[in-house]
């Protein structure tokens, strides 16, 4: 019996966003790199391109747009993405594009999704 290997999707979509979510990023400011394998999901890196970027809402929501992201909001009704601080007082955010559910309606591990980090900005004085 032959297995056939199994098509890495995920890969394809993110290499085929890319080019648009960098036009989009740099538009407002920010060289956007990826780290990572893009596996899983797509590592981001958002470094400030010019010395007035976007506040990096404005940005994941524009990203969030594009894509067609999940909207996640907080009690209030603000966007929310999940945010953390990383090493090198990174700031963390997930744009999740599909949280992964069978037919049955129980939830599965097939989770899509974006980890942007924005670099510290350097406030000029």
């Amino acid at each position: 019996m032959i297995h056939a290997k199994p098509i890495k999707s995920k890969p394809i979509l993110y290499a085929v966003c890319l080019p648009e979510m960098q036009r989009i990023a740099k538009e407002n400011g920010y060289n956007l790199l990826v780290h990572g394998s893009m596996d899983r999901d797509l590592d981001l890196v958002c470094v400030a391109w010019n010395d007035n970027p976007v506040d990096p809402y404005e940005l994941l929501e524009k990203l969030r747009e594009f894509l067609g992201a999940l909207r996640c909001v907080d009690a209030k009704g603000n966007p929310s993405y999940n945010h953390s601080v990383l090493p090198g007082s990174r700031d963390s955010y997930i744009l999740h594009l599909n949280y992964g559910f069978n037919a049955l309606g129980h939830h599965t591990d097939d989770q899509w999704y974006l980890d942007i980090s924005f670099t510290p900005r350097i406030k000029k004085d």
